[in-house]
């Protein structure tokens, strides 16, 4: 009679382990090996403080500005500050709007999604915030040597009221507050994102499109007779605006829809 159960020595067979099994996973004869746990992804640190910190530059930038102008151009600055009140009195009005005119431009080109790859737009945008603030910045300074030099009183610098001149400085202020606006809700994208009106973000943001044509105007007919160079310095800002808002469109190819 031939014995019973497997031969003296050798291993019982086993057949085919179940698939999601530990037997499976380890394969035949193995033992099962340990499944390693999901990974956790970090908690994410809140941008809240990231948030208040650029708030509170860009505060500090435009406070430090109007302080600047108003002391180079007062006399409380030392005399070796004149010649930069000087220099900033003549030219910090075009370098606020060129800084604005490049913030339409880039943020006009940052949401590329054809050449540009998610990293370039990231850096886009941040160069993109970077002129805005640059651009309220040279504004600070721009009214802080516009009130140190008398020719325009508190009032009429921060409010539009009627007067001489006060079609081309009303526009300037209401440009003004437009760019506080947008740069204001730039700041606070993050707040807007997560209501249920996330709109409320575009609108204020799209403020900076009716500042930049606002202020154009303000430089080219308030004031001294602007230079030549100066006037061209404008358009090609124009010409930058007008190509950038032109090629949008094509950057951005709309998603086909599949069947």
């Amino acid at each position: 009679m031939a014995p019973e159960g497997p031969p003296p020595g050798d291993a019982p067979r086993r057949g085919p382990a179940h698939e999601m099994t530990g037997a499976f996973l380890a394969g035949p004869g193995g033992r099962p090996r340990p499944v390693p746990a999901p990974a956790v992804a970090p908690a994410r640190r809140g941008r809240s403080g990231r948030r208040g910190r650029i708030a509170a530059g860009a505060a500090a930038a435009v406070v430090a500005g109007a302080l600047l102008g108003l002391g180079a151009e007062s006399g409380m600055a030392p005399s070796v500050l004149r010649p930069v009140g000087r220099f900033l009195d003549f030219y910090c009005g075009v370098f606020a709007l060129v800084a604005l005119s490049l913030t339409v431009m880039i943020g006009l080109l940052a949401t590329d999604r054809a050449i540009l790859a998610s990293r370039h737009r990231l850096r886009a945008q941040a160069v993109h915030r970077a002129t805005a603030f640059l651009a309220v910045a040279m504004l600070a300074v721009h009214i802080g040597s516009q009130l140190a030099e008398q020719r325009v009183g508190i009032a009429q610098a921060l409010l539009p009221m009627p007067g001489r001149h006060a079609a081309d400085y009303d526009i300037g202020v209401i440009a003004f507050y437009l760019l506080l606006l947008a740069v204001a809700g730039g700041i606070a994208r993050g707040r807007f994102a997560g209501t249920k009106h996330p709109w409320a973000w575009r609108a204020t943001h799209l403020t900076a499109y009716a500042a930049w044509p606002l202020g154009i105007w303000h430089g080219l007919t308030s004031g001294r007779a602007p230079a030549v160079w100066v006037t061209a310095g404008y358009l090609l800002c124009v010409a930058g605006v007008a190509l950038a808002l032109a090629a949008r469109p094509v950057l951005r190819p709309r998603e086909r829809r599949t069947p």
